[in-house]
C-alpha cells in the first residue's frame, strides 16, 4: 500500500457509522481507497447493528456492498449483562458528555457501545488487538478512555480514516 496502516488479518476491526459516511457511496474515490485498504490487509470490517441502524439499513448501497464483498459483517452489540463492556460504555459515556457538554443520558450510544465491544473483542475472542475506527473525536477521546481504564490500552487503538487511507483523498470536498 505504500503507508503505515493500523489494519492487519490478526486485528478485530470495529468500525463507526462515520467511517461509512465519510466515505460515501460506492462510487466515490474515497469508498474506493477504504475497501482496498480493507481488502489488502486481510481485514473483515465489525459493524454493529446499531451503526447499521444510523447508516439506513443492510440494504443502503454503501453497506450492501461491503457486505456482499465480504469486507464487512454486521454485529450484535455487547450483552447488557457483560459488567467489562458495561463499565467500559459508561467510561465512553461520561467522557464524551464531558468533551460535549451534553448530558449522560444524550450521548449517542453507538459510541459507548464501541467501547463495550471493544472490551468484550479483546477479552473473549482469539484476537490479539482490536482497532476501533471513528472520526468523532469525543467518541476517540471516550473510547480510549474506557480502555486505559479497564486496563486494555496496549491491545485496543483509536483511529481514524485519515489513518486508513491517507489524508488527502484527491477529492475538493470532505464530508464531515
Amino acid at each position: 500500500m505504500g503507508r503505515d496502516t493500523p489494519l492487519s488479518a490478526d486485528r478485530d476491526v470495529l468500525v463507526d457509522a462515520n467511517i461509512f459516511y465519510a466515505i460515501g457511496h460506492p462510487s466515490n474515490p474515497q469508498y474506493s481507497q477504504f475497501r482496498s485498504a480493507i481488502q489488502n490487509a486481510g481485514v473483515v470490517c465489525k459493524l454493529p447493528q446499531r451503526v447499521i441502524g444510523e447508516l439506513g439499513g443492510p440494504e443502503t448501497d454503501r453497506v450492501r456492498t461491503a457486505l456482499d464483498e465480504g469486507w464487512a459483517e454486521i454485529i450484535d452489540a455487547p450483552s447488557p449483562t457483560d459488567g467489562d463492556a458495561v463499565v467500559a460504555s459508561d467510561i465512553a459515556r461520561r467522557t464524551i458528555a464531558n468533551e460535549t457538554n451534553q448530558a449522560e443520558h444524550e450521548v449517542e450510544k453507538t459510541d459507548t457501545i464501541l467501547a463495550g465491544l471493544a472490551i468484550q473483542y479483546i477479552r473473549d475472542r482469539e484476537t490479539v488487538e482490536v482497532v476501533v475506527l471513528t472520526d468523532d473525536k469525543p467518541a476517540r477521546k471516550g473510547i480510549q478512555n474506557a480502555v486505559q481504564a479497564q486496563g486494555y490500552a496496549n491491545a485496543i487503538a483509536v483511529y481514524g480514516l485519515a489513518d486508513v487511507i491517507g489524508d488527502d483523498s484527491g477529492d475538493s470536498m470532505r464530508l464531515i
